[in-house]
């Protein structure tokens, strides 16, 4: 009977000081329960990159760190005349979006969200798949085919679709399938294969493929690729407009950058430094071609080399 009494002593105690800060405006709680921490809205997604090809878009960006943990990200689409489109909704930092409109200018951009709401926007990337109208052509970048190219592009857009597909079904939590990425990793190569042998550009293709690998040699051999066909196409194509030559000289820089890279984790100290060094400068020029193109892209590619050269040890 004590003891009854004194747990009832109890309860009514905890009980008035619980009215007592109910009626002073606040609600302390209790020992037992603390008051659930409410977790702000993601900050801005940074400024996301973009490739593009016959009718397929892929978005890449880094991921957010400021704000509230994101639970994902969501893509939108808009022509700046109606409302955006929600487009993509994904737990990574990319998205991969097939079966594009063509022929009219569009922006994508990207929020984060979790559970206390929606990021801003980030900054929007505008683009046009294949031949724009007239009225829509100035200052957007574009993809125009000559009409016998139109079958094998149409067939290397859909392996590289299937590639990024496929890759992203290796990962099962956290054990990856390393048999499907190598399998997926052939197929969209031998494809890439098909198409440089029918005169199909395809240097960004094998930026691709060597983006994706994880082995050092691998990723070499691919940038490398990457190298010898933009050598070719800038051999074979007509005087570049602003963007294309843009593009041209930074995919360029980012090649040797990453073989420079490879090299500096590999402790193989010369050849990065070698590799590097050809990087800074068309890193440079590829900035001051942005610039006077008025070309929205964060990259600080030239940064990053630099960061790398100053961490080699002196010759």
């Amino acid at each position: 009977m004590d003891e009854y009494l004194a747990l009832t002593e109890q309860e009514i105690t905890a009980h008035l000081e619980l009215m007592a800060a109910t009626h002073e405006g606040e609600v302390r709680g209790t020992r037992d329960f603390e008051a659930a921490k409410v977790e702000p809205p993601p900050a801005q997604v940074p400024m996301a990159n973009v490739q593009f090809g016959f009718n397929w878009v892929l978005l890449y960006w880094n991921a957010v760190e400021q704000g509230g943990k994101p639970s994902g990200y969501r893509v939108y689409r808009t022509d700046k005349r109606s409302a955006p489109v929600l487009v993509a909704t994904v737990c990574d930092t990319e998205a991969l979006l097939p079966d594009q409109p063509e022929k009219v200018k569009l922006y994508y951009y990207v929020t984060a969200f979790n559970g206390s709401g929606e990021s801003v926007p980030s900054a929007d990337v505008g683009l046009m798949l294949n031949e724009p109208d007239e009225d829509e052509a100035a200052a957007m970048p574009t993809v125009k085919f000559p009409e016998h190219e139109m079958p094998i592009r149409k067939e290397l857009g859909a392996a590289m679709l299937t590639f990024v597909q496929k890759l992203g079904a290796t990962t099962l939590g956290e054990d990856e399938d390393s048999v499907m990425r190598q399998v997926a990793t052939e197929e969209y190569r031998q494809a890439v294969e098909k198409a440089a042998r029918q005169g199909v550009g395809v240097s960004l293709c094998w930026h691709t493929l060597a983006t994706w690998a994880e082995e050092g040699k691998e990723r070499i051999g691919y940038f490398s690729r990457a190298l010898d066909c933009l050598k070719a196409e800038r051999e074979a194509a007509t005087p570049a407009e602003p963007r294309a030559e843009w593009s041209s000289v930074q995919m360029e820089a980012d090649c040797l950058f990453e073989i420079g890279r490879v090299h500096f984790y590999e402790d193989a100290p010369a050849a990065a430094r070698d590799f590097l060094s050809q990087a800074l400068p068309l890193a440079q020029r590829a900035d001051a071609l942005r610039v006077a193109a008025n070309i929205e892209h964060e990259d600080r590619l030239e940064g990053r080399i630099a960061e790398l050269l100053l961490q080699l040890p002196d010759e």
